[in-house]
């Protein structure tokens, strides 16, 4: 019987860089996309045989769902993986303070994250911790990565971690982002990560004027908040994706409410995600990275290097 992974990430783009890769390694794959309240039900209805949990979750944080998760007599001999994207010096005491066995540093590469799935599933009992305890004595090494340099992480220092493995990068600096708000605090926060990361920022805080400002300011992503005088972001979007110089650039809902209806409809008109609101600098770098800095592996790259990993 196949081994059973259970993956618990809000992002999108988590679940489809890592879940083809996966399920071609002939692991079965739940996915857990609703926080880790379902994470932790799921690991006790399916009893998963690994846990990789992104820390980046909504309600239940990934932190908190890894320390329920150990805690419990029922689901604390799976081993657990962290996915997270340390900013600061207590984001990687917390890796280790976690209880998780094993973590990955985003961005994700896969072929490392594979490997690290192949040794939690063959030796589970030489890597599980003990809860509260971070890395067990006789734990691999190799599953908790060196530490970065805290004081020198940035979407540019990733950009260099990546250029090793042999990724296709847009110079950042080239790259302007767009935000389309009225709320002067919103866009100062947005301004205030956006341009720490080292990318190009402008605000329209008239929604009306957005087409023609876009088509002159020429983004590579665009912010559009949902609720603006005037008009909603449903519309602006809609125009958007009408303009055959701005159809193909991504467009980023910001809003209060992302239940299902609000994403269906934001699906309809075009949009190529959400940033639930208050605004908050992780999630924003996550967005950056992906439609700005990386360009994932393709499957046919990574064929040849898929056996031995298995």
């Amino acid at each position: 019987m196949p081994h059973k992974i259970l993956l618990v990430a809000e992002d999108s783009s988590v679940c489809s860089s890592l879940q083809p890769w996966l399920t071609q390694c002939g692991y079965t794959v739940v996915l857990a996309t609703e926080g880790g309240d379902q994470g932790i039900l799921l690991a006790v209805t399916e009893s998963p045989d690994l846990i990789l949990i992104d820390t980046d979750l909504p309600v239940i944080s990934g932190w908190q769902t890894i320390n329920i998760l150990k805690a419990s007599t029922v689901t604390r001999h799976i081993p657990v993986m962290a996915l997270v994207l340390p900013t600061t010096a207590p984001d990687w005491n917390r890796v280790l303070d976690s209880g998780c066995d094993a973590c990955e540093l985003k961005p994700i590469d896969i072929v490392s994250i594979l490997t690290k799935v192949k040794t939690l599933l063959n030796h589970p009992s030489s890597a599980t911790a003990s809860y509260g305890q971070g890395p067990s004595v006789g734990a691999n090494l190799l599953l908790f990565p060196k530490p970065p340099a805290i004081d020198q992480i940035s979407v540019s220092t990733d950009h260099q971690a990546l250029g090793n493995r042999g990724a296709s990068l847009v110079k950042v600096q080239e790259s302007t982002v767009v935000y389309i708000d009225d709320s002067a605090i919103d866009s100062q926060t947005m301004a205030a990560v956006i341009q720490q990361a080292g990318y190009d920022y402008h605000n329209i805080s008239n929604p009306i004027e957005a087409i023609p400002l876009l088509l002159e300011i020429k983004p590579k992503l665009i912010f559009l908040d949902l609720v603006m005088p005037y008009t909603n972001g449903y519309e602006v979007c809609t125009q958007i994706r009408r303009a055959s110089n701005l159809k193909n650039i991504p467009v980023v809902i910001v809003t209060n409410n992302s239940g299902i209806i609000d994403r269906v409809r934001a699906t309809i008109v075009g949009a190529s995600g959400f940033l639930s609101k208050p605004i908050k600098e992780k999630r924003v770098l996550r967005i950056l990275q992906k439609h700005l800095a990386i360009d994932s592996p393709s499957p046919a790259s990574f064929q040849s290097r898929k056996v031995e990993l298995v």
